[in-house]
């Protein structure tokens, strides 16, 4: 990351007011004569020369990066992490502040560590590919007459995904609706998938004891999987906002993720087979994101 040639500068209020003052003692030293209004001019314009000169370095001193998060969905506010590290400056405490789109992280203080660390949350309104371009440093330091803020140029691609919308599991086909698959797969769970005939190696927790008095012949309970249940989220360009549609069949896909169900997914122009796992996660995700 680069900043750029030029950077702004706002005056504050108490700037205005020091700058009023400033010409105001001038005025008078100049009308009077007076050798003490000319040396305290001089020496409220040397403050203002030094305080401008202290808060360009304050801002050429920082190296600014910006980190996204792994998920980021529409509207909703995503957490960016800030790290600001100082380079070449001998001061103690650095006071700025970070700005992107309209967000602001304000009143950083670079002790006498060289790094910082914060929160920033942006928000993107609409899902797909997205970009942040750049990022402001900001620093009213060190005597808040002015602001002075310097850009930095990040470029960074983003992918958005849809926003969420709370919607109910329904079997069968639909727009956004999860259908379950007809069956659950073997393992250790408390609910029985069937009983069968034993086979070495079963678990003697496992043995149905009445069925295996009642058939003459040892019987054990094979168990369904508590993490195997399927959902496949079937998402079609029917009637209704296809952006709505998006929004529920994200909804089902994280909860059915949470409840760590292998999920799948068939838009209009793909498939995805059903499987679990964060990395699968993220490509069911990515496709409703370019949907």
């Amino acid at each position: 990351m680069k900043f750029k040639k030029r950077y702004r500068v706002k005056i504050t209020r108490w700037g205005y007011l020091y700058i009023l003052i400033t010409i105001i003692i001038a005025m008078g030293a100049a009308n009077t004569g007076n050798n003490l209004l000319y040396l305290l001019s001089s020496a409220l314009l040397a403050l203002m020369m030094i305080s401008g000169i202290s808060s360009i370095a304050n801002l050429t001193g920082l190296e600014v990066t910006i980190s996204p998060p792994q998920e980021i969905f529409a509207s909703h506010p995503a957490p960016f992490r800030v790290t600001l590290k100082r380079r070449r400056w001998p001061l103690p405490a650095t006071l700025v502040g970070v700005r992107a789109q309209s967000q602001e992280v304000k009143g950083i203080i670079m002790g006498s560590q060289k790094k910082e660390e914060t929160i920033m949350w942006l928000t993107f309104p609409h899902r797909g590919k997205a970009k942040l371009s750049s990022i402001e440093v900001v620093s009213a330091f060190p005597l808040g007459f002015f602001t002075r803020s310097r850009k930095i140029e990040v470029n960074q691609e983003l992918l958005v995904f849809p926003r969420p919308i709370p919607t109910p599991f329904k079997r069968g086909e639909g727009e956004g609706q999860g259908e379950y698959s007809p069956g659950k797969s073997k393992g250790m769970g408390d609910e029985v998938l069937e009983l069968r005939p034993y086979q070495e190696g079963d678990p003697l927790k496992r043995m149905d004891w009445k069925a295996t008095a009642r058939k003459g012949e040892l019987i054990v309970r094979e168990m369904a999987d508590a993490q195997g249940d399927m959902v496949i989220v079937q998402v079609n360009r029917g009637t209704g906002n296809w952006e709505e549609i998006l929004g529920r069949a994200t909804y089902l896909i994280l909860e059915s993720a949470k409840r760590g169900m292998a999920v799948g997914l068939i838009l209009p122009d793909r498939a995805l087979k059903p499987a679990r796992g964060e990395r699968h996660l993220h490509s069911l995700l990515e496709a409703l994101a370019l949907a």
